[in-house]
């Protein structure tokens, strides 16, 4: 809905300036009533701002006569945002901002021609507007969303800018992008705009403000090459003279917020309703009263996507096993103990040897940003569920040996050495395009656990399912089995019966780890149908026996789907935050301490959410460049501090002749480059009381690094 002016008046100023004043409400198309003004109409205020933060927020005092009973008090009846005020200095715009409807006070005691003051605010507004924006946007997108948010008539960006990227000459807001995931909690919790559009802007020492019609935004190392300082006419004996902050040391922390969990995909067992429920006892033969768990079959499930031909699961454990749920390939068991019907049935597939459709897919989440390292790698682990016991989760007896499958198990051991499931590891891009596919099927037909990097490759497209398997194993592999019961894949092997296969492949739910992709973008996983078992027969001879065990299989389930960035030796990886910390001054008492969100990481990482990233190939970011210096930006926000808190730098104030534009200050006894620092206009008077304190380029001699 478009704003419509409702209120509109003018006057001027003592020197001769005429001040256009409008007030617009969201939906209004009626009649614009003029407005009349008490002695002082506008005042404009820009709250005190130290140089180290980003945003110098402001607002209007409009002090205006109400004609009738209340005039204006609709005005406060509306939601936020939804009336702004446009003030123009000699016909061009020179300041907006919207109405805070929860603040309202006017004389109760008259019936008319009575002083009311209503107040305004240019920035005020994101403080109650949450971040609402996925994927991946540009500096320039985060921070023209946030503005524009604002609703403020004043939106365009006039920008005073010197970091850049090594090796670019375009703007930083362009070439810079941001992972919007970054501005939510770990419960999907947004920050609000204001916390966005504080925390983008203050790692590259970046400053917003709304001045002369525009929003303003700069660092003072731009500031200080784009204007020369116009000499300050103050208007009073009421000037003082002060000096700024020095402080001792600095320290930057950056949260990048790793997610190492590319993948964590699980059935969220509350939600597997509906559908049939099982009861498996602790044996076949186990009394009323032994109930082993209840197994529910189902079509509705949340967590994981299941292909038509599945089933959701969810198992409560009574005696036997732990509470889990997940999809269900196979299922074979007794319909109800006592039942009167003889034998088993398979309650959703068979199970089979063969890859020729999806079983399950896991969403995609975290993103995995290109670093050009080889610090890191990928884990991907699934649990499997494949067993002929009737009850996977008890042991086999040779007193009773129909009871649990004792023969069929025996069989498993000594047939199913090896176990490959077919799956796809792929990689999408922002667009959603599959461009990579992941493959180890070399592997697979070889006779090792060692292979040249050709048998572990990224390969472009989709690929075909039997491009890529997880394994399972144990012990010598001849007699020993890696199925029964809930077991976590291994590291690829072939067939291979040597008696020195290394520890890593021998650890407990050690996965399957795989170099990072090529380039940026996010992982999917799907499991394909089937497993196929090996059997060690001869040293020449490698035998698959599905045919002849999969007739007593009674279970094929997945659960606990994960894919995890780890690092070169497969350890996890520590998330912590990063510090920096120099020395500015030793003689000074005061510390500064800055905590950043977004930024750049002493190693890249492929997974914090908090790193900045080349919009071109979303790459991360390591390095940027500001005044000849290529750093790390957190080392470079050291520099502009350094170079404008380590030493004194004077501080003016006092009454002075109004300052229309935005620009750099001086003074005739006290020369040097200064900015404002807080300012009070008073329209009608041409004339501010204003603070304005002096600044310098950066300058990064001299700094001394704090361990780092």
């Amino acid at each position: 809905m478009s704003m419509g002016l409702r209120y509109r008046g003018g006057f001027y100023s003592l020197n001769g300036t005429l001040y256009e004043v409008e007030i617009h409400q969201e939906g209004y198309a009626g009649v614009v009533t003029d407005i009349a003004f008490s002695e002082e109409p506008v005042e404009l205020e820009w709250q005190e701002c130290d140089k180290a933060e980003p945003v110098m927020a402001s607002s209007a005092t409009l002090q205006l006569f109400s004609d009738t009973d209340r005039q204006f008090t609709d005005l406060y009846t509306v939601a936020a945002g939804s009336v702004r005020l446009d003030i123009r200095r000699g016909g061009q715009l020179y300041w907006s901002g919207t109405m805070d409807p929860e603040l309202y006070e006017e004389p109760f005691a008259y019936q008319d021609r009575y002083g009311v003051e209503l107040t305004f605010a240019d920035f005020a507004l994101l403080d109650r507007l949450k971040w609402d924006r996925e994927g991946f946007l540009t500096l320039r997108e985060v921070i023209t969303h946030i503005v524009g948010r604002a609703a403020i008539a004043s939106g365009q960006l006039q920008e005073y800018i010197s970091t850049t990227l090594i090796g670019s000459s375009g703007s930083l807001l362009d070439m810079a992008s941001v992972n919007c995931a970054n501005y939510y909690d770990e419960d999907g919790e947004p920050m609000t705009l204001r916390e966005v559009l504080d925390e983008t802007l203050r790692p590259f020492a970046l400053h917003l403000v709304q001045k002369g019609g525009r929003c303003i935004l700069y660092d003072l190392h731009a500031l200080g090459r784009a204007f020369t300082p116009a000499p300050v006419r103050w208007e009073s004996d009421d000037a003082t003279y002060a000096v700024d902050k020095v402080y001792n040391n600095i320290e930057v922390s950056l949260s990048p917020y790793e997610e190492c969990k590319v993948l964590d995909a699980n059935v969220k067992p509350e939600s597997v309703t509906g559908g049939e429920e099982l009861t498996v006892w602790i044996g076949r033969h186990a009394a009323m009263d032994e109930k082993g768990f209840t197994l529910r079959l189902s079509d509705t499930g949340e967590g994981l996507e299941k292909s038509a031909g599945t089933k959701y699961f969810r198992m409560e454990s009574i005696h036997s096993g732990d509470d889990s749920a997940g999809v269900a390939w196979t299922v074979k068991t007794m319909p109800t103990k006592n039942s009167g019907v003889e034998g088993e049935k398979h309650y959703v597939n068979p199970p089979t040897a063969g890859s020729g459709e999806m079983v399950l897919r896991a969403p995609k989440t975290a993103y995995i940003g290109h670093v050009a390292t080889g610090d890191y790698q990928l884990r991907v682990s699934v649990d499997l569920l494949y067993d002929v016991r009737y009850n996977p989760f008890e042991e086999t007896s040779k007193e009773d040996k129909e009871d649990n499958g004792y023969t069929d198990y025996d069989y498993l051991k000594n047939w199913a050495n090896f176990a490959y499931a077919p799956v796809k590891i792929l990689l999408h891009d922002e667009a959603g395009r599959v461009t990579h596919h992941f493959e180890n099927r070399l592997v697979k037909e070889s006779r090792s656990f060692a292979h040249p990097d050709r048998y572990f490759r990224w390969a472009s497209g989709e690929g075909s399912w039997g491009d890529c398997w997880l394994c399972w194993y144990q012990g010598n592999r001849k007699n020993e089995t890696g199925l029964g019961g809930w077991k976590t894949n291994k590291r690829i092997i072939g067939y291979y019966r040597g008696e020195h296969l290394p520890a890593l492949f021998e650890r407990k739910n050690s996965g399957e780890y795989i170099p990072l992709p090529p380039q940026s973008g996010w992982i999917e996983l799907q499991i394909g149908s089937g497993v196929e078992l090996y059997d060690y027969k001869s040293k020449t001879e490698w035998q698959m026996v599905n045919k002849d065990i999969e007739h007593v299989v009674r279970w094929v389930l997945y659960k606990n789907v994960q894919v995890e960035v780890v690092d070169k030796y497969s350890n996890s990886v520590s998330k912590q935050d990063e510090t920096v910390s120099a020395w500015l001054n030793r003689q000074a008492k005061e510390e500064l301490k800055i905590d950043t969100l977004v930024g750049t990481m002493e190693k890249p990482s492929p997974v914090a959410r908090g790193q900045l990233y080349h919009t071109s190939d979303r790459s991360v970011i390591s390095r940027l460049v500001r005044a000849g210096r290529e750093d790390r930006i957190e080392k470079l926000l050291i520099g502009s501090i350094y170079s404008n808190y380590a030493t004194r730098h004077h501080v003016l104030s006092g009454t002075a002749r109004l300052v229309a534009a935005f620009g750099t200050l001086t003074d005739v006894n006290e020369p040097g480059s200064y900015l404002m620092a807080g300012e009070t206009q008073r329209l009608r008077e041409d004339e501010s009381d204003i603070k304005m304190v002096q600044f310098d380029q950066d300058n990064y001699e001299g700094i001394e690094y704090d361990g780092n």
